[in-house]
């Protein structure tokens, strides 16, 4: 009995030390460094500061300058063509497989330069380099063009491979509707 009554005392005891330690933000005694300073802000960003925006533009001018980018210019041209011609005929099957296949290849070359695995680097200067490679005039008339095709319906972020999707809907700024305008009532519900 007396041993329960000392243990009994010993958690009491500990859990009065430990409730009381953790009332004032469980302090540790250590010496202080001799050389301690306060330390001081990192971030050189004021308000109304724009040099985040000198250097997208500044990458952009890069861009259009870049003979690679005049070999994407086949692409955007495909896909802003596949595009507005679905637009134009959201019920014609051939323009469907042709705007899926365009804005695939469109989503993939984009999906390519922004490859890159958070896990081990920073990937803000991939990611600032592939939106300002398809951040050009033409690149801008492609995602409009992307955008009103796929809000029409009918073509959805489903028709695209997973490792896809993102990129796709990025670039189209939706995630588009899989149900047709073109399909009547009788047709959806059978779906």
């Amino acid at each position: 009995m007396t041993r329960f009554i000392l243990y009994v005392c010993m958690a009491f005891v500990t859990a009065f030390v430990g409730v009381s330690w953790a009332s004032r933000g469980f302090p540790m005694r250590f010496p202080s460094p001799v050389g301690a300073q306060p330390l001081e802000p990192t971030v050189s960003a004021t308000f109304g500061d724009n040099s985040s925006e000198k250097k997208r533009e500044r990458l952009a001018e890069q861009q259009l300058q870049d003979p690679e980018n005049a070999k994407r210019n086949p692409l955007r041209a495909d896909t802003l063509q596949a595009a507005t011609g679905y637009a134009l005929s959201p019920c014609d099957k051939t323009m469907k497989a042709n705007l899926v296949a365009a804005t695939r290849a469109y989503a993939m070359a984009y999906s390519e330069i922004g490859k890159c695995n958070p896990m081990f680097r920073n990937c803000d200067p991939v990611y600032d380099k592939a939106n300002a490679t398809y951040s050009t005039p033409l690149d801008l008339r492609v995602r409009e063009a992307l955008h009103e095709a796929f809000e029409k319906g009918g073509v959805s972020k489903a028709d695209f491979p997973p490792g896809l999707q993102m990129a796709v809907m990025s670039l189209a700024n939706s995630q588009g509707n899989p149900m047709s305008a073109c399909e009547g009532p009788a047709e959806q519900v059978r779906r």
